[in-house]
C-alpha cells in the first residue's frame, strides 16, 4: 500500500524519490548492522530491526502530506531491513552447525522461507481490505506485526559462538571482499547485487500499474487497494511453493541455472506489464514473488558453508547492500524522467531487466569456460611425462 499512498500525496516522482531514499538509506545501514550481527550478536540485531520498524510504521501512520517525516520512516525501515538481512540467515545456519546439523539447512531454510511467504500472503489480504477504508490502516497494523515481532525476539537466544566472532570494522570489510576473489563466490555476489534489481522493478510499481489497469486514478484509487492485496497474497503464496521448490531444483539442475531460470522469470514478467495493462496480465504476476523467495535460500545455502562463521552476516550484508545501491541508483535516475508515466518506466525497467539476465548468463559461461581450461590444463599437467634433464 505504500506506493499507493505516496503517489497519492507526492505523484509518482515523488513515490519513486521515496523509494530510492529507502535503498540509499539501507545502503549507509547495511554493512555496519552486518559487523554488528557478526560482533554484537544475531538476537540483538534482531531485536534492533524490530525497534527500527515500529519507529518506522509510527512515521507512515502519523506522516501524512509531511514528505519529511515520510522520509524519516524510509530510513527507519531501512535501518529494521539492514539489520534483518544477513542475520536471519545466519542465525539458522549457525544454530544448525552448533547442533551438527548444517547439511540440512537448505531443507530447512526452504521451509522457513515458506512459511514466510504465507504469512506475507495473509497480511498483504489484510492490507488490501484495511486499503479500502483507509491506507493508513494498512500502516496501523503493520505497527502492531512490529510490536510483535519485537516481542518474539525477547524469547530468542544466541546460539554457541555466534557473537564476538567478527574482527574490527574495517579488516572486517577487507576479510569479507577478499572472499570474491574466489570466482564461484565472486559470481554469486554479482548475481545478489542483479537480484536486487530484477525483484524490485516489478514490485515498485505493481500497485501504480494496477491502477491503470482498473482505470482509475492516483487519487481515484477505487478498489485498486483490495486488488493489490489479493494479487500480493497471491504472488506470495507462489513464492511459498518457489522457495520450498529451491533446494531440490539445485539439487537437480545446479545453482547457477536455478538461479538464472528465476532470473529470466522475473524479466518475462517486467515485459509483460509494460506491453498491457489488459487485466489477464495479472494471471502472469503470479509469479513475481518465485525469485525472490526462492534465490536468497540458494544464495545462503551455496555461500555460508564457504564463508567463516564470524563473517558470514557481513559477507550478506555487504552483497545486499551493493544490490541496493545499484538499485537506488536507478530509481534516482528513472524517476528524474517519469513524467508520472507508469508504462514508459515500466518498459526502460524491462531493457534494464534483460540485459542483466544477459550480463548473468555471460559471466557464468565465462566461469564455467575458466573452470573447464583449469581443468584440462591440470589434467595435462598431470598427465605429461616430465622431460629428463
Amino acid at each position: 500500500m505504500f506506493v499507493l499512498f505516496t503517489r497519492a500525496r507526492f505523484d509518482l516522482d515523488g513515490a519513486l524519490l521515496l523509494a530510492s531514499l529507502y535503498y540509499l538509506f539501507v545502503v549507509v545501514l547495511e554493512v555496519p548492522s552486518g559487523w554488528a550481527s557478526d560482533r554484537l550478536g544475531r538476537v540483538v540485531t534482531l531485536r534492533a530491526a524490530a525497534i527500527f520498524w515500529i519507529g518506522a510504521q509510527a512515521c507512515f501512520l502519523f506522516g501524512d502530506e509531511r514528505f519529511f517525516v515520510i522520509a524519516v520512516g524510509q530510513l527507519l525501515l531501512a535501518g529494521g531491513f539492514a539489520s534483518l538481512s544477513g542475520t536471519d540467515v545466519t542465525l539458522h545456519y549457525d544454530t544448525l552447525e552448533a547442533a551438527g546439523r548444517a547439511d540440512s539447512y537448505p531443507d530447512r531454510q526452504a521451509k522457513v522461507s515458506a512459511l514466510g511467504y504465507v504469512a506475507t500472503a495473509a497480511s498483504a489480504l489484510l492490507g488490501g481490505l484495511l486499503g479500502l477504508v483507509d491506507l493508513r490502516l494498512a500502516f496501523v497494523a503493520s505497527l502492531g506485526l512490529a510490536v510483535a515481532q519485537f516481542g518474539v525476539t525477547l524469547r530468542l537466544r544466541e546460539p554457541p559462538h555466534a557473537a564476538g566472532d567478527a574482527e574490527s570494522f574495517y579488516r572486517q570489510l577487507r576479510v569479507c571482499l577478499g572472499y570474491l576473489k574466489q570466482r564461484y563466490l565472486g559470481w554469486l555476489f554479482l548475481y545478489g547485487v542483479i537480484l536486487v534489481t530484477l525483484v524490485h522493478v516489478a514490485f515498485t510499481l505493481m500497485q501504480p500499474w494496477l491502477t491503470n489497469v482498473l482505470d482509475q486514478t492516483a487519487d481515484d484509487l477505487g478498489a485498486t487497494p483490495l486488488l493489490a492485496g489479493v494479487v500480493f497474497a497471491v504472488t506470495s503464496l507462489v513464492g511459498a511453493v518457489a522457495a520450498r521448490l529451491s533446494a531440490p531444483l539445485t539439487r537437480r539442475f545446479g545453482a547457477p541455472a536455478t538461479l538464472i531460470g528465476f532470473a529470466a522469470l522475473s524479466a518475462v514478467l517486467v515485459t509483460a506489464m509494460a506491453a498491457s495493462t489488459h487485466i489477464v496480465i495479472i494471471a502472469a504476476l503470479a509469479f513475481r514473488s518465485a525469485q525472490g523467495a526462492a534465490a536468497p535460500v540458494v544464495i545462503s545455502a551455496e555461500v555460508s558453508p564457504r564463508v567463516a562463521r564470524g563473517h558470514r552476516a557481513t559477507v550478506l550484508s555487504l552483497n545486499s547492500l551493493a544490490g541496493r545501491l545499484g538499485y537506488g541508483l536507478l530509481l534516482l535516475f528513472v524517476a528524474a524522467d517519469s513524467t508520472d508515466d507508469v508504462q514508459r518506466v515500466l518498459r526502460t525497467f524491462s531493457i534494464i531487466s534483460w540485459s542483466l539476465v544477459g550480463l548473468l548468463l555471460v559471466s557464468v559461461l565465462a566461469l564455467r569456460g575458466d573452470r573447464a581450461s583449469t581443468e584440462r590444463a591440470t589434467t595435462a599437467t598431470s598427465v605429461s611425462p616430465r622431460r629428463s634433464t
